[in-house]
């Protein structure tokens, strides 16, 4: 009952009555009281709110520390795995207690302390004190800025209650994953690799904490033996959130959740350098999310409902329907969809129309040039870097709109709102100067910004007839979610060896579900999609299937063939569905790279 979800950590059985949050979609007007969803299945609404009567929070950026400072002594080259009843070795670098330095291929140059603990904040001035799980007591968690060539090591500290005090929802243990980094399997975030609270103190760890060591490092310098490898597989707009087996979705929900972001020497987070793109207070993460409330302003998660968790409250970077101020230039603003379980697309509306702009990334990785659409459709856990002119348009004011309905958690009905569901105000202020390049100059067209690391699709494609094929099909069974007819149990699914080339194929097995699968560990490239191949430069329906990616939206009676390598580290990985709710029920397989 426990793994099910019906029970909480301390017993406590939860009731079914008044804690659904499947929601059903309006005619999608602007509607600017926000009470754009009703509700059905006898779901009482969330609280009352009023839109754009605070302003969106800005991301606070987290700044490095001295190691030998750190909660529980430097970090001494080991981290704990397994529940935190194993203890083993970081394979990347190693640590001389002596000289109290570091050494290896990839030594740390810049470390963190994160602390993920409850608290009390409030999310709307309307409302009263909601109690969340965040990374540093707040959601979302802080903004990592990492380099290339900077390999940087965070210490996760659990500082949550005991698990011995009863939880609505959610388990007091954590299991850090930066969605999607090349990072070796011990600091990847594996489901079952969660660590304790400092409260309930372990042998192996009595602080009760994580040391996760990321590279920041382009996949490919093994083959390559430059310790560099392809500047092509530089990865962008990352986040870390919980990983806990069992757990994901509700932990996720609760606030389990932050941007983290690599910059190199095209990407340099600095307007006036490579590629010029905006940077400062002109490059925004937004995290969009939606909750359910009750009456005292807690968040409801619905442990019977095993299709997907919807809210009828919207929020970005934490703050009901919230204003941001803007000046009138261009900004980059990375769009993150964290779930569990809602897919949107998104829009700027200006009252009569819509706004167009850039893409410039998919997943965070950079396109191989800019491409002009008027909406992005992301899938859980997808992220989409755009570039927005304030200086094209008119009007003083915008609206971010969610195109795409969603009645349950089961996916996207497929119809677009017009104009949608209003999810936060720009307005637009005063001019303020722009180093950064204009996408739609003409000088510049097209607009380029970072090659592929298999430019020539066709040869790709020749690459992949050479490939290993494996076959994964998502799909209902006995009452949760199975891969190949088969539950998550741990036992090794794939073995493909290091430094191998694979095309996986990903068949959903219909029953109207919607299914975004994550790989971790490495990109991939999507080959064909219902047999019909990317084509590059193009969106379709909000989706540009040419770049790289780390999730596969994977709609009803889809498949999709994508190609991955296997580059550089050995270790257990895992590959899951993203609505995590079905992540949860077992939806997931594991990978061995050997």
């Amino acid at each position: 009952m426990i793994r099910l979800g019906l029970l909480t950590t301390g017993g406590t059985l939860i009731a079914k009555s008044g804690l659904s949050a499947t929601t059903t979609s309006s005619d999608g007007s602007l509607n600017t009281d926000g009470r754009t969803l009703s509700s059905v299945d006898n779901t009482p609404s969330s609280p009352v709110a009023r839109p754009w009567v605070q302003p969106m929070p800005v991301i606070p950026v987290k700044m490095p520390g001295d190691p030998q400072a750190f909660l529980g002594g430097p970090p001494d080259g080991y981290t704990v795995i397994e529940g935190a009843t194993e203890r083993v070795p970081h394979q990347l670098f190693t640590y001389d207690p002596h000289t109290k330095t570091y050494g290896g291929k990839f030594p740390p140059e810049k470390f963190y302390e994160i602390t993920m603990k409850e608290a009390q904040v409030q999310l709307h001035p309307d409302y009263g004190i909601t109690t969340i799980w965040g990374f540093d007591g707040r959601y979302p968690g802080p903004l990592v800025q990492a380099h290339y060539g900077e390999p940087v090591l965070v210490r996760f500290h659990n500082n949550l209650p005991s698990v011995k005090v009863p939880q609505a929802f959610g388990i007091a243990e954590i299991a850090p994953h930066l969605h999607n980094a090349h990072t070796p399997t011990e600091s990847d975030g594996f489901p079952d690799d969660y660590v304790n609270s400092i409260n309930d103190p372990k042998p192996l760890n009595p602080h009760g904490f994580k040391d996760q060591h990321y590279p920041s490092v382009y996949a490919g310098w093994n083959a390559m033996g430059n310790l560099v490898g392809n500047p092509g597989e530089a990865l962008g707009s990352l986040w870390y959130h919980d990983h806990h087996i069992d757990f994901t979705a509700q932990n996720v929900y609760k606030g389990m959740a932050g941007p983290y972001v690599l910059f190199d020497y095209l990407d340099t987070g600095n307007e006036t350098t490579g590629l010029r793109l905006p940077s400062g207070k002109y490059d925004v993460p937004i995290f969009f999310n939606d909750f359910l409330f009750d009456r005292d302003f807690q968040l409801v998660f619905d442990l019977f409902n095993l299709d997907g968790i919807l809210g009828d409250r919207f929020t970005a970077n934490g703050a009901i329907q919230p204003h941001f101020d803007v000046d009138r230039r261009r900004y980059r603003l990375r769009l993150y969809n964290p779930g569990p379980s809602r897919w949107i697309e998104l829009a700027l509306f200006d009252g009569t129309n819509l706004v167009p702009f850039w893409q410039i990334s998919t997943d965070g990785n950079l396109l191989p040039e800019a491409v002009p659409v008027t909406s992005v459709r992301l899938s859980v856990a997808e992220r989409v870097d755009v570039i927005v002119d304030f200086s094209k348009t008119k009007a003083s004011r915008l609206y971010i709109v969610n195109r795409l309905e969603q009645v349950n958690g089961r996916g996207p009905t497929g119809k677009i709102l017009n104009p949608g569901i209003p999810l936060v105000q720009l307005n637009i202020g005063a001019t303020a100067p722009d180093y950064s390049r204009d996408p739609a100059d003409p000088k510049l067209a097209p607009f380029k910004l970072r090659e592929l690391p298999d430019p020539d699709f066709n040869a790709l494609l020749a690459r992949a007839a050479k490939a290993k094929t494996r076959v994964f099909r998502f799909e209902r069974g006995q009452g949760a979610w199975q891969v190949n007819g088969k539950f998550y149990d741990g036992s090794v699914s794939a073995n493909p060896a290091q430094e191998s080339e694979e095309v996986w194929v990903f068949q959903n097995g219909g029953g109207g579900w919607a299914h975004p699968i994550h790989c971790h560990f490495q990109e991939f490239r999507i080959l064909s999609r219902n047999g019909v191949a990317p084509q590059p430069n193009v969106s379709v329906n909000g989706f540009i299937g040419y770049g790289r990616r780390d999730v596969a939206p994977l709609e009803i009676s889809e498949e999709i063939r994508m190609f991955i390598r296997f580059q550089d580290m050995s270790g257990r990985f895992v590959m899951h569905c993203h609505n995590v709710v079905h992540e949860d029920h077992a939806m997931m397989v594991r990978f061995d790279i050997g």
